[in-house]
């Protein structure tokens, strides 16, 4: 079975047949940063999820980039950076409708140690959504509704 981390490889060959440069782009930096991330740890191959955390990182700095230029009336830019912010989508699992996310947290919500510090549960919600739902959802989506769930359930 083909990893994600092959279908990149395929598909970044084929960008440049095509001369598709938005694609060779995006994947020409993604691929980079799988690299960078197999260095880090210790030179072993990244496994799917852990290729798709690098592809949700890299959306994450696009979006950011994105914000940034958006401030600076750099729209040419702007569109360079949605275009690569599509062609790496492709790669994430199909993503979460937030009633799906909300309904999802909530159930998490039960399974995470109480505290009284709001913070740390928060932090405990993303990490079990995080741990089985990978990729699965935009994280700054998943955050509110813990907020959510939390200031419900702490009042």
């Amino acid at each position: 079975m083909e990893t994600l981390k092959q279908k990149i490889q395929e598909d970044f060959i084929f960008a440049m047949k095509t001369k598709d440069n938005s694609a060779k782009s995006a994947l020409s930096g993604l691929k980079t940063k799988i690299t960078e991330a197999e260095k880090n740890k210790g030179n072993v191959d990244l496994n799917d999820d852990e290729v798709i955390k690098v592809i949700s990182s890299s959306i994450k700095q696009r979006k950011q980039s994105v914000d940034e230029f958006t401030k600076g009336n750099r729209f040419d830019l702007v569109e360079k950076e949605q275009n690569e912010i599509l062609v790496l989508e492709k790669y994430l699992p199909k993503q979460m409708s937030n009633e799906e996310i909300e309904t999802t947290v909530r159930l998490l919500f039960g399974e995470i140690t109480p505290d009284n510090n709001k913070n740390k549960m928060i932090g405990q919600l993303i990490g079990k959504f995080n741990k089985q739902y990978n990729g699965r959802a935009d994280i700054s989506f998943v955050k509110l509704f813990a907020e959510k769930v939390m200031n419900e359930n702490m009042l």
